[in-house]
């Protein structure tokens, strides 16, 4: 009897797992990977909206120097400070690897950001890394964390002529 009741467990426990739905992994690190191409591309455009469209609402930026924010708004305000001010001359990123785990529904990518600002002191560089944490909501990707800094202590100066 305890050999049947033994029998039928592992028959119940492999059926669920047969049942279990496959992630394919190759689609969603596609889709994962389109998500950050539109937020590179939002940021080199400075088009503050579609980069926080692409944002959870709950996320949470640990930007370089300040405070960690979280929420759209909080985002949003964040990104109107670096674009709208003036402050950013160019903005560039790229992505050094991204991978989405095996469940499906994590994602991270990692990479590196290309800043030219405009200072009082005139044109100055800023390299550094970020990292970023994404979550798929609803079918969706979106960034959960986000966290950046510099390479440098300070920007430097950028050559006359040349960023």
């Amino acid at each position: 009897m305890l050999r049947r009741s033994r029998a039928g467990v592992l028959l119940v426990v492999v059926s669920l797992a047969a049942c279990a739905p496959k992630v394919d992994l190759a689609a969603e690190t596609a889709a994962l990977r389109a998500r950050v191409d539109a937020v590179v591309s939002a940021e080199k455009r400075m088009a503050v909206d579609e980069a926080v469209a692409l944002y959870h609402q709950d996320a949470v930026v640990l930007p370089a120097g300040a405070p960690a924010i979280s929420g759209r708004d909080a985002v949003r305000e964040m990104y109107q400070g670096y674009f709208g001010s003036g402050m950013v001359k160019s903005f560039e990123s790229s992505v050094t690897k991204l991978e989405v785990a095996a469940s499906g529904d994590i994602g991270y990518e990692y990479g590196v950001n290309r800043f030219t600002l405009n200072t009082p002191q005139g044109e100055m560089l800023d390299v550094g890394k970020y990292v970023a944490i994404w979550r798929k909501v609803d079918g969706q990707w979106y960034a959960a964390v986000v966290a950046f800094n510099s390479d440098a202590a300070a920007p430097t100066p950028v050559a006359p002529g040349g960023t």
